[in-house]
This record gives C-alpha cells, structure tokens and sequence, in this order.
C-alpha cells in the first residue's frame, strides 16, 4: 500500500522554515551560555574579610589622611584601606586646631597593617612663642594667616626703614665729626672761622634730624611687634576652649598732689 504525497504549497514551506530556524536560535540562547559556564566558569569577586585592610587611626578622630606614594589615597580618620600597598609613602594628617602631622612608612605589601597618629593641639603658649621669634608667624600658626602676613611685613617695612635711616645717621655722624675736626684746626683763622662754624652747625642740625628719623622708626618696629605678641595672647582662637583671663589695675597716687597713677596688667592662660 503506498501512501500518497501530500504537496505543500510554497507559502507554507516558507513558514516551516522560519520556525525552524527559531527554534534553532532559542535552543542556541539556552545551551550555548550554559556550556560557556561550565567550561569557563565565572571569577568569584574577593570578599571584603580577605582583602588586605590597612588601618589608620588618629588622636583625635576625624583628622584628614592623605597617603602619597605609588598611588595616591586620602580619607578621613578611623580610615581603612582595601587595597596591598607596597614600598615608601608620605602620611600626611590634618585636623583643625592641630598641629598638621607628617611621616614616611614602608609598607611591606602584606596588609592587615595599623598605623596610629597622634596630633598635638595647637595652643596660645606656642603661638607666643613662635611670635617672639619671628612677627606673624604665631598668627600664622594659629589659623589666621592673612593678619600674620600683614604683621610679617609691616614689622620687616619698618625694620628695613630703621637700617635705612641707622645708615643716614651714621653717615652725618661722620660727617659732623668731619666738620668738627676742621673746626678745630681752622678756628685760629679768622676768615675761615665763620664759614667753619656755618658747616658746624649745619653738620649738627643734620645730624639731629637723623638721629630723631631714626628713633621714630625704632619706635614703629617695637610697636608693630608688642602689638604681634599682645594679639597672639588675647585673640588666640579658642580651639579647645582654652580661655585668657586678663585684668587690668589702675591704682591712684597717694599724694593728690601727683599726676601719676600705676597700672597693671595680669594675664593668665
């Protein structure tokens, strides 16, 4: 018995042959990705607890650490860093109302390592200190920078006009010697007399002109640095809440019949 063929009409081979060819692509999508995972399988991602933590702490919390080295971190104290860090690096530590912290460590590139800062507050005896040395640089050291560089310079201006004016005065001071000498040798002279006394004078009236230039501009630098070290005990930033006590005493004369009075003046901090 031989069955008969049935034809198919083109539009319909057509159709049988698109689905074919999905249910190829779909069986593509579903096989191949699991056999790409089974012979190649996925990376895992480290885990947090197997990864190199290098700990950095400061006295107190909170201080800005930078790390300069082969690469280049920065965070904010407690700071962890996940990373294997090797070789020689700057640690740099800042925090407001301390003293900027700064140190070199090797690290051996094996982790779990702890490195611990401790920051020395800033205070007004070191500010005073650092006055007296130099004018403005306890301002400077406390935080206020723009009155430091004014108090910096003008105490060099008036230093540098005091030389000036120190270098005038001794050049009319030989000069005065000069006219005196001749003077003295000429004096017997009655026509050269006059004219010796006239540069005598002249020599003495520019030598006390010198001399007064001179003490006002060492007035103006001892005042510009009394006034340095009286700004950095009374205006001190209270960055603890460390605070300056100051009093003040004026007491009368005794006798009613003087013009004078005493005052004192008593800081504590």
């Amino acid at each position: 018995m031989v069955r008969s063929m049935r034809l198919l009409r083109p539009w319909q081979q057509c159709r049988r042959k698109k689905l074919a060819l999905n249910f190829v692509f779909l069986a593509a999508l579903g096989v191949f990705p699991r056999l790409a995972q089974a012979q190649f399988p996925a990376a895992k991602a480290p885990e947090l607890e197997s990864m190199a933590k290098t700990q950095i702490l400061s006295r107190p919390s909170g201080a800005i650490v930078s790390l300069t080295g082969e690469y280049g971190l920065a965070g904010r104290a407690p700071y962890t860093v996940v990373h294997y860090l090797k070789g020689r690096y700057q640690i740099k530590a800042e925090k407001y109302g301390y003293e900027n912290w700064s140190k070199d460590f090797f690290f051996t590139g094996k982790g779990n390592e702890k490195i611990s800062i401790k920051l020395s507050p800033k205070t007004r005896l070191k500010g005073f200190y650092r006055s007296m040395l130099f004018p403005g640089w306890g301002q400077a050291y406390s935080d206020q920078r723009v009155k430091g560089g004014i108090i910096a310079t003008a105490q060099c201006a008036t230093l540098g006009a005091l030389l000036y004016q120190n270098s005038r005065y001794n050049q009319a001071l030989d000069d005065f010697n000069a006219a005196s000498a001749a003077f003295q040798q000429g004096q017997s002279d009655a026509v050269q007399r006059p004219v010796l006394l006239a540069l005598l004078n002249a020599a003495q009236s520019e030598l006390d002109d010198r001399y007064e230039a001179r003490r006002r501009w060492a007035l103006f630098a001892a005042s510009i640095y009394v006034y340095n070290l009286l700004d950095i005990v009374l205006f001190f930033p209270s960055y603890h809440h460390d605070n300056v006590e100051v009093n003040l005493t004026v007491t009368p004369p005794v006798d009613p019949t003087m013009e004078s009075f005493k005052v004192g003046v008593q800081a504590q901090f």
